[in-house]
């Protein structure tokens, strides 16, 4: 019987696109899990802020009652995990100009830090892979990487 530690892929009778795009996916996810539960654990944060973090670096602020769709949690919980992060200096809340009745999650400069760090150790392994392509390679990559990246976007998670 397999181990899921042996490195080799399932063989799952699908097309070889979806095989080599499942095959990326999980390397990939696996080394980025890896980063960030290292990460994670040395800077003392949870998983879930690290997480919420990520997710406003890359899309922007958040509706405070948002914040619970993308952490799939309760809302008291991501009120609770949200005010924690205040109170750490990582996030903060903001009213949106022209009605007061909402109020955005962002990054503060400190969180930002963060983040970036916590991207840096990611960087350190995609650079030294990318490296391992020659420049046409590269290139070609580049390419379908960025189609597949505008591809992905459009798919929708929340229904």
């Amino acid at each position: 019987m397999k181990s899921c530690q042996d490195g080799e892929p399932l063989e799952i009778e699908t097309k070889s696109i979806d095989n080599a795009i499942m095959d990326w996916t999980a390397v990939f996810v696996r080394l980025w899990m890896h980063d960030i539960n290292n990460f994670t654990r040395s800077t003392g944060l949870s998983f879930g802020q690290m997480n919420l973090m990520l997710h406003l670096h890359y899309k922007g602020p958040c509706e405070v009652n948002g914040v619970s769709e993308v952490m799939q949690m309760t809302a008291p919980g991501a009120s609770q995990m949200v005010e924690r992060m205040v109170q750490q200096g990582l996030v903060a809340r903001g009213e949106v100009p022209g009605d007061r009745r909402v109020r955005m999650v962002y990054l503060t400069e400190q969180g930002k830090v963060v983040v970036r760090d916590c991207i840096r150790l990611h960087e350190t392994w995609v650079h030294d892979l990318a490296e391992t392509l020659s420049a046409e390679d590269q290139a070609e990559t580049t390419r379908i990487l960025r189609q597949l990246t505008v591809n992905a976007n459009k798919i929708s998670l929340f229904g």
